[in-house]
């Protein structure tokens, strides 16, 4: 983004185009995580980052991320992921609205999401984490590092660890047979 350059004064137009930019996906991140106080959240890493602008790196996205994690990790207000779900599938349309075949298709994803829930509720916290942000947030391992503050190799490491231990638990859930069994197809079906 050309407003992000080191060469432009960090002003209100830079701080505008950073959020119109990152806001939405904070949000989502947020969300995710803290589905009632997800604006708080967003309102406050946004504050940070016109406070600290000057150290804003020029691709803003995994430092915004980083500091709502730190945001999320200081408020004492945390959700769990299946009040995300929930809300998520309260939002659908109601079945009856739908043609037989939508409705069948809706079924089908929340039965994933109802099986990615349950992978999830079986993984500790920091495998979740580093999950979330590989699936959800589709960042790299180099930015998963950056958020939470570790190494990349040790990122790659826990990405590895975590994603076998979510096969693992995947595949002792024992879904329907019409469900795949894989990991990657799961998460990005209900992306």
């Amino acid at each position: 983004m050309e407003l992000m350059s080191r060469d432009l004064p960090r002003d209100d137009r830079w701080f505008e185009a950073m959020f119109v930019e990152h806001g939405n996906k904070v949000l989502a991140y947020a969300r995710r995580r803290v589905p009632d106080e997800a604006d708080d959240v967003v309102a406050e890493v946004f504050a940070t980052a016109w406070k600290y602008r000057d150290r804003v790196p020029p691709e803003p996205l995994p430092w915004l991320y980083r500091t709502a994690a730190h945001q999320i990790l200081h408020s004492h207000r945390s959700s769990s992921r299946r009040t995300a779900l929930v809300a998520r599938t309260a939002r659908l349309d109601e079945p009856e609205r739908h043609p037989t075949d939508v409705a069948e298709h809706l079924v089908e994803r929340l039965d994933r999401e109802a099986l990615v829930a349950r992978v999830m509720t079986n993984l500790s916290p920091r495998d979740q984490e580093v999950l979330r942000l590989w699936a959800w947030e589709e960042l790299s391992t180099d930015e998963i590092a950056y958020v939470l503050v570790i190494s990349s190799t040790a990122a790659r490491v826990r990405l590895h660890r975590a994603r076998r231990r979510a096969e693992a638990v995947l595949r002792d859930a024992s879904p329907p047979a019409r469900l795949p069994l894989t990991l990657r197809s799961v998460v990005e079906e209900i992306r």
